[in-house]
């Protein structure tokens, strides 16, 4: 089972590796579940997301996700003076080890986030918040769920990009 959960980060790296990376941001996510997110911009509207996080909710668990997430165009007038604001949906997996450390129980789902997110003009920083129907895989009798998380990011920029 830990060979899975394994296997699912590894893929997401390597996809992440072989992308022309135009921007990265890593930070805390806050909620359902708590954690670090990360998400690297390989186009102005595509970014692969990925989060790494513990719930209490429902059965406490350990949990992994990597999304491939689409943007809309930009909300506001001008990104220089007013910022980027956008809105993103996705799609994913997740897995996660549910129950006692010992015993864990692998679970896995499809996930689709739908979020929106606003990078600040002057700083290096960006706020989100999101909420993820998720499809479990047959892995539980409860066939729909969902996770909810907020937080912000912190920017870096690769190259010479245009955003």
């Amino acid at each position: 089972m830990h060979r899975r959960l394994l296997t699912v980060v590894i893929l997401f790296v390597i996809c992440a590796s072989g992308a022309q990376a135009m921007f990265f941001a890593l930070g805390p996510m806050l909620g359902v579940p708590v954690g670090l997110s990360a998400k690297l911009f390989t186009k102005p509207s595509f970014a692969l997301d990925a989060g790494l996080g513990y719930s209490w909710w429902h059965d406490s668990s350990l949990q992994v996700h990597g999304d491939l997430v689409f943007h809309t165009v930009n909300l506001t007038k001008s990104k220089r003076d007013d910022g980027a604001m956008a809105f993103y949906i996705g799609l994913g997996a997740q897995a996660r080890m549910a129950g006692d450390p010992k015993n864990a129980v692998m679970r896995a789902a499809l996930r689709m986030p739908l979020g929106i997110e606003y990078i600040f003009p002057n700083a290096p920083v960006s706020l989100y918040a999101e909420a993820v129907p998720q499809f479990n895989l047959g892995t539980t009798d409860q066939y729909f769920a969902g996770d909810a998380v907020f937080g912000f990011r912190y920017w870096w920029a690769a190259g010479s990009s245009n955003w």
